[in-house]
């Protein structure tokens, strides 16, 4: 004896599910990301995220290696960071790591950034830095800002 075949429709489209995820996914983008991509000042935030990520990068060196040699030099086009030396006397320079460029339209405040082996800005070798809060700013058609506290902490504020 054969059983009977059922023929199911069939159906095409979303579940319930999938679309509601769908839905949620779409808000959370709209929300979050795209914001970013279609207002002005997308290159100055770029900018800014990349100083702070080499800010972060040239501290902890410094507090790693508890010298008082790593530094950040930012120039109008350009920034880049070194060690000063690497028999700890920071006499002689050693290569610096590879510049970094960026748009010319862009304007940055400019000098040069030292950090102390506690992960502190060292203001007598820091032309960046005058007094705390030591401010960074790059503009374009926004300004956004880089903040850095007397006791080391780094920070962007939205």
């Amino acid at each position: 004896m054969e059983l009977p075949r059922i023929i199911h429709p069939k159906t095409s489209g979303f579940t319930i599910i999938e679309l509601v995820i769908t839905l949620i996914l779409i808000g959370i983008l709209a929300i979050t990301v795209l914001p970013k991509f279609f207002r002005g000042g997308f290159a100055e935030i770029s900018l800014r995220e990349q100083l702070l990520s080499r800010l972060h990068l040239v501290q902890t060196q410094a507090m790693n290696h508890y010298q008082d040699c790593f530094f950040l030099q930012v120039n109008t086009d350009n920034y880049f960071s070194g060690e000063l030396s690497t028999d700890g006397s920071c006499a002689n320079t050693s290569p610096p790591l590879e510049a970094v460029s960026y748009s010319s339209d862009l304007l940055v405040s400019q000098g040069t950034i030292r950090f102390d082996g506690m992960g502190r800005v060292r203001l007598a070798d820091s032309s960046l830095c005058s007094q705390f809060p030591c401010v960074i700013s790059v503009e374009g058609d926004d300004t956004h800002t880089i903040i850095i506290e007397s006791e080391g902490y780094i920070h962007a504020p939205l």
